[in-house]
């Protein structure tokens, strides 16, 4: 393509954004608003996640040893439960560390444990973490099945729960944000839809004398990729503003809850804003040309 056709394509594009600056501005606005409830969406989808992942990692395999074991016994097993190919990490804990763990949880109620430590009815235990929480039950039978093990407490209820909860809220996501771009094709092209009717005398001139459908198209195309170009620009300085005013609030109050901060998105924010923009502003120029190119 010559220098000059670009040139051109590019002046009739911006001309054309100009000349009919309400609907352009209508249509970014569109784009706007809908990449800001796709962000709120994808920004809450990634902070569920974060703390699902803090509660998975807490979310710990107990494993209990046999009281008839020795502390070194007990110790020796390590080498058998870290052999199983679901565990990550095993921490090796004696029944008196166990006893003054539960002193510290008590606080100043810890004095109703005093005279518990001759007779010290807690187990030495193994506190496991595994490669994937889905493996749970897989891992607490595994565990079971080591001689020298007496009980293994698996939540695997809660594991279930928070996959099951991660999986719907990617799954809502991913649905809102679906309708989300086809709502904003739908407007882009709209919009462009009424440009071209205005202009649908002009282009059948320029197709009776002979220019080709790609010439008359381009323009169009590029009409909606610098609307939605726009669009994408404004709302990424938005979704930053606002979601740095709710995580500042949340932290305010919540200051326990973790969050991802927006530098640590930002290049999954920059792709998916960009990306939707450009192809919602191309693909809903393009659709809409196919019947006025009909001369």
């Amino acid at each position: 393509m010559r220098l000059y056709n670009i040139t051109y394509f590019l002046r009739e594009g911006i001309s054309s954004i100009f000349s009919h600056r309400l609907m352009s501005f209508a249509a970014m606005s569109v784009i706007t608003a809908c990449l800001l409830l796709m962000g709120s969406f994808s920004l809450v989808a990634v902070n569920v996640d974060k703390v699902l992942e803090d509660v998975e990692n807490k979310n710990e395999i107990v494993v209990f040893i046999d009281e008839s074991y020795t502390g070194e016994q007990a110790r020796a097993l390590e080498s058998e439960i870290v052999a199983v190919k679901e565990v990550e990490s095993a921490v090796y804990m004696t029944k008196e560390q166990a006893l003054e763990n539960f002193k510290k949880d008590f606080g100043d109620d810890s004095g109703i444990l005093e005279g518990l430590e001759e007779r010290n009815p807690l187990r030495d235990r193994f506190t496991i973490k595994l490669h994937d929480i889905h493996a749970t039950k897989r891992a607490a039978q595994a565990l079971e099945a080591i001689e020298g093990v007496a009980n293994v407490r698996a939540r695997s209820d809660i594991s279930d729960r928070i996959i099951q909860v991660r999986d719907v809220v990617t799954a809502i996501c991913a649905v809102l944000i679906l309708i989300l771009a086809l709502v904003s094709v739908f407007i882009i092209s709209n919009t462009v839809n009424l440009t071209m009717f205005n202009r649908r005398e002009e282009i059948a001139i320029m197709k009776m004398i002979g220019a080709t459908n790609g010439f008359v198209r381009i323009p169009f195309v590029i009409e909606g990729l610098l609307i939605g170009i726009a669009g994408a620009t404004l709302a990424l300085f938005l979704q930053w503003a606002v979601y740095e005013y709710v995580v500042a609030a949340a932290l305010s109050s919540i200051s326990f809850m973790p969050n991802v901060s927006f530098g640590d998105i930002i290049g999954y924010i920059l792709m998916m804003f960009y990306g939707v923009g450009v192809l919602v502003g191309g693909v809903g120029s393009a659709i809409t040309l196919h019947k006025f190119l009909k001369v």
